[in-house]
């Protein structure tokens, strides 16, 4: 699977695919996990498991993939071809699901920083999301992980 995903990436052919969703989504994540400048071991688990969650991946796999998506994340300028395939391939529903997964990510170390929130705000207009969406779902995430 991995080495489809490369030869997906690498082809001048940018038409939407599926394959090409876990390596977008796992871009994303870790662009969210790098905007606030730190990377914490409890952000390394939730993309882990928002990675094991989504895509059914094995460990092994899903290891190269974060590999991949790191190398590939260093070197894009923008986030603009990893949110075409979320748009192409997931439905309303489904990208809601996933600005939560994200916003779980955001919340992971305890601490929603501007620069994540801002990241988040940028995702969700990117994948189509309105403002109210993106908010209801911060909130949804944000309850969650309030201690009762």
């Amino acid at each position: 699977m991995l080495k489809k995903i490369i030869s997906l990436f690498s082809s001048p052919n940018q038409t939407a695919d599926p394959v090409r969703v876990p390596l977008a989504a796992a871009v994303l994540l870790l662009e969210i996990a790098h905007a606030d400048g730190e990377v914490t071991p409890e952000e390394k688990a939730v993309i882990r498991q928002q990675l094991q969650e989504r895509f059914d991946l094995d460990p092994e796999t899903r290891s190269e993939l974060i590999q991949l998506a790191e190398e590939t994340r260093r070197k894009s300028v923008d986030l603009h071809e990893f949110t075409m395939q979320i748009n192409h391939n997931f439905s309303q529903p489904e990208k809601e699901q996933i600005i939560e997964s994200f916003w779980q990510l955001a919340f992971a170390d305890g601490h929603l920083d501007a620069y994540e929130e801002a990241m988040m705000r940028q995702l969700g207009h990117l994948i189509g999301l309105s403002q109210r969406q993106l908010i209801d779902a911060k909130l949804r995430v944000r309850d969650q992980q309030s201690p009762a």
